[in-house]
């Protein structure tokens, strides 16, 4: 995959949730089913992304990575269950062709969120909202790069998931609505676009 970098950018970090998140990661595999599927490890480190999930042919399970933007006591606690819920899926919904071209997402894999993830909309405006300075969609890789400079993020607080309760976004929503989310945000931050 263009621009994926398969080495690690530095060190695995310690959480900083305010909340367990191997617990949750856990809890998550049980409850969508995945534990049959193999062990899920969690490294929270800066990569080129912000989360993904690697599966090795021939293992099972799969290792999620979150960027270390991600990485904050400030986060909410629903956008990470989100990301985590994202990357699990992908272990129940593999890539495919679609309309000629490969896929990570395809319809199967969006309809499995909105039932997993009814406050994905949600997440992703929040996504949007509290990171469009540091993150850009890149819809040919099917991701979202962090840039260079996110550190800078860390000077200030992030909103919390009540700024996303108040807005008019579409829970249901998916990652295609994020690059109008992103616009959107940036009109509507402090100092406008």
């Amino acid at each position: 995959m263009k621009g994926l970098r398969l080495e690690p950018a530095g060190p695995p970090e310690l959480p900083l949730f305010s909340f367990d998140v191997v617990e949750m990661l856990e809890r998550l595999r049980v409850e969508m089913g995945v534990a049959e599927v193999g062990p899920v490890t969690l490294t929270m480190r800066p990569e080129t992304t912000l989360a993904f999930i690697r599966t090795r042919k021939g293992l099972r399970g799969g290792d999620i990575h979150l960027h270390s933007l991600l990485n904050r006591p400030d986060t909410p606690k629903q956008v990470i269950e989100h990301v985590l819920r994202h990357e699990l899926i992908h272990l129940l919904v593999p890539p495919r062709e679609v309309d000629g071209k490969h896929t990570m997402h395809p319809p199967e894999f969006w309809e499995h969120e909105r039932r997993l993830v009814p406050w994905a909309g949600l997440s992703w405006g929040w996504i949007a909202f509290a990171l469009h300075e540091v993150i850009r969609r890149d819809e040919e890789a099917e991701c979202i790069h962090v840039k260079r400079g996110w550190k800078r993020l860390f000077r200030r607080a992030l909103p919390g998931w009540a700024l996303v309760e108040e807005m008019p976004l579409d829970p249901g929503a998916n990652l295609d609505s994020m690059d109008g989310l992103i616009d959107r945000a940036k009109v509507a931050a402090p100092g406008g676009p």
